[in-house]
């Protein structure tokens, strides 16, 4: 008899303000903060037990596919994030993984990704799921002490907790205050994702920054530490109901953020970013690490249209989300 398929699904996140502050790195010494909100774009998981060791993978969004036991994965000298998990779980399994957003393109991918298979192969071996912030935990020492990715902590704990939340770091730990439905339906009401049409090694990007960091560059130290204050500065806004000027502190935010290294802007993002504030958004700004990928602007409703069509004639795709209020779950 076949094993049950369970289905793994975890949501992809916007970063609105704060990235780069949840590194380790830079949290120990000065704190952190990021306003993120979980999306409905999501990785998914479909999987079941395998008898006598066999793993079958397919990552739909890389053209990966394997068929072996979970012994070939031993000798094989570097295994992708979905090969690595099984072989540390000794999971048999048959896995197909498939995502609604490309890799590399800002909006937290090996992370969800991570969430998922950390939350996917526990049940599959424990029948039962971890609690949010264990498994953001987690995901997070996975993907950036297993695999030695240059990963911040954001991305993890969107995906395992969903919702739109100011999440604080720090040595005594993460500490996460959800907004109301309320509010973030105010602020979802005002902001539009567009797709760039072109991805990027977030990777590279990230470690120069960390580097930069680890290294006490004095620009990116300071563009960090105005990054946090730019988060505490738009929470406190958000909280009294002042929707406007979250956009203009967005805006703030990615100027710094430009300071952070390089490779983060480039003149297609340059001239997208002009083209939107032209046609009324009040802040715009690359997700993610920068470089390409997805671009996020902030702008009254009865600007959207406006916006919409002119980007969209430069060449950028527009991208209708709403926030997801749950976060990494199983369906069996």
């Amino acid at each position: 008899m076949q094993n049950k398929t369970i289905r793994g699904y975890a949501p992809h996140r916007i970063s609105y303000c704060g990235g780069g502050t949840d590194f380790p790195s830079f949290y120990d010494e000065y704190d952190g903060a990021v306003i993120n909100c979980a999306i409905s774009r999501f990785s998914k998981i479909y999987a079941r037990e395998e008898s006598n060791g066999r793993v079958f993978l397919e990552a739909k969004k890389v053209n990966e596919v394997f068929r072996g036991t979970v012994l070939d994965l031993k000798g094989r000298k570097e295994l992708s994030m979905p090969l690595k998990a099984i072989f540390d779980w000794k999971q048999p399994v048959h896995m197909v993984i498939k995502s609604d957003v490309p890799p590399g393109s800002g909006l937290g991918s090996s992370g969800t990704l991570a969430v998922n298979l950390i939350n996917t192969l526990n049940f599959l071996k424990r029948s039962k799921t971890i609690s949010p912030s264990n498994l953001a935990e987690q995901a997070y020492h996975f993907e950036a002490k297993t695999l030695g990715k240059a990963v911040g902590k954001q991305d993890h704990y969107a995906a395992a907790l969903g919702g739109m939340n100011f999440i604080e770091f720090g040595t005594g730990g993460v500490k996460v205050s959800p907004f109301t439905i309320e509010t973030t339906m105010e602020l979802q009401k005002r902001c539009i994702l567009f797709y760039l049409g072109k991805t990027r090694m977030a990777d590279r990007i990230l470690k120069r920054q960390e580097r930069n960091v680890l290294q006490r560059n004095e620009g990116t130290i300071e563009a960090l530490k105005g990054m946090l204050e730019l988060t505490r500065k738009m929470k406190r806004s958000i909280d009294r109901g002042n929707f406007g000027e979250s956009g203009s502190i967005l805006e703030d935010a990615w100027l710094l953020k430009k300071k952070y290294t390089t490779g983060i802007s480039n003149r297609f993002i340059e001239k997208v970013h002009s083209k939107a504030l032209q046609s009324g958004a009040t802040g715009a700004k690359v997700t993610g690490a920068g470089g390409g990928g997805h671009f996020f602007v902030y702008a009254e409703a009865d600007r959207h249209r406006k916006i919409i069509r002119n980007l969209k004639d430069i060449g950028c795709k527009h991208i209708p989300f709403k926030v997801c209020e749950s976060g990494a779950w199983i369906e069996s």
